[in-house]
C-alpha cells in the first residue's frame, strides 16, 4: 500500500504552535496528522472526546407514523 501525505496550509501544531507543519497521513484505511516539527500524532479515525455537539447529533430521534399530523387547509 501506498502512504500519502498532504500538508495542510495554515494549520498550526496543537503541541508545539508551528503554523504550517501539520501533514494529513492516509495510509489505506488508517487516516491521522503528524507534525513535522515536533513529532506529535494524531489519530483522525477516532471520534472526539467530550464534544457536547457530536453526543447531541448522537441523539435518537423518534419518527412517527405518517397520518398522524395535522392536515392544514390548502389555502393557508
Amino acid at each position: 500500500m501506498t502512504i500519502r501525505r498532504q500538508f495542510i496550509a495554515g494549520a498550526s501544531c496543537p503541541e508545539c504552535q508551528q503554523q504550517d507543519k501539520i501533514q494529513r497521513v492516509i495510509d489505506g484505511d488508517d487516516m491521522w496528522m503528524e507534525c513535522v516539527s515536533c513529532g506529535m500524532r494524531k489519530d483522525l479515525d477516532a471520534a472526539p472526546v467530550g464534544n457536547a455537539e457530536a453526543a447531541a447529533l448522537a441523539t435518537a430521534i423518534t419518527l412517527k407514523p405518517a397520518g398522524t399530523q395535522k392536515s392544514r387547509p390548502d389555502n393557508e
